[in-house]
Parts: structure tokens; sequence; C-alpha cells
């Protein structure tokens, strides 16, 4: 049988790509566990029979060729400063914090977000231009 999740703690790099490549598991997490679990992007599933899912069309394409969820634990200053609150004491605060880092949150839709973006620079140039041509900002001219 192969595992639901491979937990893998080590911070050489070729350790953590040989267990990625040359091993088979459901989900993979390196320097940390169970956090996966609440990263709504990263599938959890398994692999042989934990992984029996639906099939038919896609599904059983996707059913049959698994992709693998791999979180790799940052132990950088801002990793560790994020990660702080899960560790004891428990005050307030970091409660508070916690239930923030695990509520469940909608997925924001790409397109309208790149639309958002991409309408707030064209306004953002059309304002330069704007104000280059009047006489106010004289050195916006020469740009």
């Amino acid at each position: 049988e192969k595992p639901l999740s491979l937990y893998v703690f080590s911070t050489n790099k070729e350790t953590q790509n040989a267990f990625k490549s040359q091993t088979s598991s459901g989900s993979m997490v390196v320097n940390d566990a169970v956090v996966h679990l609440s990263v709504e992007t990263l599938p959890f599933g398994g692999v042989g029979a934990s992984g029996m899912g639906a099939y038919h069309g896609k599904y059983t394409f996707t059913t049959f060729s698994h992709q693998k969820s791999v979180l790799v634990r940052d132990f950088s200053a801002i990793g560790e400063y994020l990660g702080e609150n899960r560790y004891p004491p428990y005050a307030d605060w970091k409660i508070k914090r916690l239930g923030l880092l695990l509520k469940n949150r909608k997925i924001p839709n790409c397109i309208s977000v790149n639309l958002v973006c991409f309408l707030l620079g064209i306004g953002f140039a059309f304002a330069v231009k704007l104000l280059a041509e009047s006489s106010t900002f004289e050195f916006l001219k020469n740009m």
C-alpha cells in the first residue's frame, strides 16, 4: 500500500526532491505536519485503494492520473513569523489569528482580478497623460 500522506523532515533540497520524485503517495508535506489540510487549493486524496474516486469522461482521466500535492514549509523569518501562532502558549490573539488562517474562503475568480488590474492600469496611464498635458505638472511633459 501507499500512504495517504508522506511527511519528510529535512532541510536538504536533494533529500526533499528524492522523496518527491521517487515515492508515491497521496500528498507530501516537507518540514511540517497536517497543515496541508488547511490549504483549500491543494487536492487531498490517496493513491491506490485510498485514491479511488469518480470516473466517466474527464473524471476517469483525473482519477487514474493522480496529481500529488506537495507543501514545503519555509524556515525564513517570514515563514516562522506566520507559523508561530500554531505553538503554545495560546494567547487570545493567537487563537483569533489561527481562526482567520483556517477560515474557509472563496477562491477569487482570476478573470475578474485580472480585469480589475488591467482597467486600473489603463486608468492610471490615462490619468498620467492628463496630468502631463496640464500646465501644473510641466516636468511630466518631458517624459
